[in-house]
């Protein structure tokens, strides 16, 4: 049985992964794998995001909507509406479309993706600072 994510470090560490893999890949691979690294940079953003949650006191719900977990940061941090567009484009590349076999994405949108999802932990590394703290308190 899955271990269920409880803390924000743990959402944080899972996200630097999917992150990772998606630089990896976009770095080594050609042809470029772009549906495989925009979904890993859905993931990435899907999971700062449920950390980011976690630290603003609540819980994040189970979904993968980037759109509505953007929302639900923005009831107590209304500087999360400055990120909302590009939760919005990557969105896109959520589980539903990971089976997509005929989406076609382009290596220039590919790394439009990657790089929203760059600015989007830059903007959670500077708005809520303690989910890159491995000594936080909800570790």
């Amino acid at each position: 049985m899955a271990k269920q994510i409880n803390t924000p470090k743990e959402w944080r560490l899972l996200a630097e992964c999917d992150l990772s893999v998606a630089e990896h890949l976009a770095d080594t691979m050609s042809p470029l794998p772009t549906s495989v690294i925009s979904f890993h940079c859905q993931q990435a953003v899907e999971k700062y995001l449920k950390g980011a949650i976690v630290i603003l006191g609540e819980e994040p719900p189970y979904i993968h909507d980037l759109p509505e977990l953007c929302k639900i940061a923005e009831k107590y941090r209304p500087s999360f509406l400055s990120i909302s567009t590009q939760c919005s484009i990557i969105n896109q590349f959520s589980v539903q479309p990971r089976y997509d076999l005929g989406l076609s994405l382009s290596d220039e949108d590919m790394r439009l993706v990657l790089a929203h999802t760059k600015l989007i932990r830059d903007f959670l590394q500077n708005e809520i600072p303690e989910l890159f703290s491995d000594d936080n308190n909800c570790v």
